[in-house]
């Protein structure tokens, strides 16, 4: 009961923010197209920070995990090649091949699996959580930009590699990161008088953008996506989750290590997929919709993963 608890303690914020932001804009406060260019303003203002403000205080110790980050990098990366060439099978539509493919395996591990992490196995388990969920999100944003940079080309054939590796580098999440690495690398601190404010932008990221995508949910709208969103839904919360629990307890994974493995995959949908959605050409009506459900549905699921490992002795 106590995961379950977590669990919706993690949930109800973010319902709070969309419910927040659906409520404004239907009082009438800014039309769509506001939102549109608020949601850019995140992306491009906030998000770099964000990534360089998670990176910065993040305490990294890779030696100590190294087998466990080598081989949850090695796991992802294979997961994201593998949904890489069997959603556009599925999926025939350039802009939402890219929101399918990361809905699939981009979690919201920072606001889920760090808690559930402490939850289950105490404070000591905070590090080891917070090196790979470091290195897993930068895998993430790579991986997400690289694919939304592609599927942009309208062409489809013939991408335009020099435009695709432009748009990585200057994507915000990206430049975050690297500055964040380099920063963390050469050990260099920011002045006390600057690392304040660049936390609280930082802390003010995920909410602004959850209440963006409050204000632009169109509710009507899901029901021509439902078998989208649920199909999608179910691969993100209980297929792959499953995979990746068989896949790490063949390999010797145990307790800690192994719940961490499972619970980065079986977290909703990061709420940076949304903002990359509609700032980088992808369906954002469906990525939002996406998020939404499966941070929602993820209460239950969670709840019942939990329950279900912790009965069979698994963590």
């Amino acid at each position: 009961m106590t995961s379950f608890l977590i669990a919706v303690n993690a949930v109800v914020p973010f319902i709070c923010y969309m419910a927040y932001g659906y409520l404004f804009r239907h009082l009438g406060y800014g039309d769509e197209a506001f939102y549109k260019k608020l949601n850019k303003i995140v992306f491009k203002a906030f998000f770099s920070l964000l990534m360089f403000n998670s990176i910065y205080t993040a305490d990294i110790d890779l030696k100590s995990n190294a087998r466990l980050v080598g081989y949850m990098v090695v796991l992802l990366i294979v997961i994201i090649l593998l949904v890489s060439l069997l959603v556009p099978l599925f999926i025939k539509d350039r802009r939402r091949i890219p929101v399918i493919n990361q809905s699939i395996w981009r979690s919201n591990t920072l606001m889920f699996a760090y808690p559930l992490a402490i939850s289950l196995y105490g404070e000591d388990a905070g590090a080891t959580a917070s090196i790979v969920i470091a290195v897993l999100v930068s895998v993430y944003n790579v991986a997400s930009v690289c694919l939304f940079a592609f599927y942009a080309n309208e062409g489809g054939d013939k991408p335009n590699v020099r435009k695709i590796i432009y748009d990585i580098l200057t994507n915000p999440l990206i430049v975050g990161a690297i500055v964040g690495g380099l920063f963390k690398l050469l050990r260099i601190s920011l002045p006390s008088a600057l690392e304040k404010p660049v936390a609280q932008f930082a802390t003010m990221t995920t909410p602004l953008a959850i209440f963006i995508l409050g204000a632009t949910l169109e509710l009507p709208e899901i029901k021509k996506n439902l078998h989208l969103i649920f199909s999608t839904l179910i691969l993100k919360l209980v297929l792959v989750p499953a995979l990746v629990l068989a896949v790490s307890y063949a390999f010797g994974f145990r307790k800690l290590d192994l719940f961490l493995g499972f619970i980065i995959f079986a977290t909703p949908v990061a709420s940076a997929s949304f903002v990359m959605a509609e700032n980088m050409g992808g369906d954002s009506e469906l990525q939002g919709q996406i998020l939404a459900f499966s941070t929602v549905f993820s209460i239950v699921t969670i709840f019942f993963w939990i329950m279900a490992g912790t009965a069979a002795g698994l963590f």
